[in-house]
């Protein structure tokens, strides 16, 4: 679906005041161990710009426990400053528990939360089009090969958390 050859690398983030940043989380909450290859969690910081183009400008993933995915989560929020953390609403969890939790976690930092439809094949294909439009960029770093990989593998990959 994705081609990542069409995605570029920039050198450098571009103006951070041009355009809105979110940072889109996936949550996943199992610890690797030998044997096992468990979903990540992923934090993936977005700027889009006035111009209506995209920027990957960071992104963070574990594979932990529930407690190290919290912890992940607030000491990433705090890093980020005023950025929005936006989270997959869960309906099998307890009505409510999820948004207690995080508001606690991230007092003082903005979130929110939106119940997720369809498959991800489908979610995901708007994203696809600005790929193919050449609309999405990310800054060059150390998870970029991480990144790349699993979009060629998208949506047929070991996983698609990114």
């Amino acid at each position: 679906m994705f081609i990542p050859g069409r995605i570029a690398l920039l050198g450098a983030a571009p103006d951070i005041q041009d355009g809105r940043i979110v940072r889109a989380w996936d949550l996943a909450a199992t610890e690797k161990r030998p044997g096992n290859n468990p979903d990540w969690t992923v934090g993936l910081k977005l700027l889009r710009d006035t111009a209506g183009r995209f920027t990957v400008l960071d992104i963070v993933r574990l594979q932990g426990t529930p407690h190290q995915v919290e912890l992940l989560v607030q000491a990433t929020a705090r890093a980020d400053g005023d950025v929005f953390q936006y989270f997959p609403k869960d309906p099998g969890q307890a009505p409510g528990y999820q948004e207690t939790m995080f508001a606690r976690l991230l007092a003082g930092h903005r979130f929110g939360f939106s119940p997720e439809r369809g498959a991800k094949a489908a979610r995901a294909a708007p994203v696809a089009a600005q790929v193919e439009a050449g609309n999405l960029s990310a800054v060059r770093a150390p998870w970029n090969a991480a990144f790349l990989e699993e979009l060629r593998g998208f949506p047929d990959g070991a996983h698609d958390d990114q």
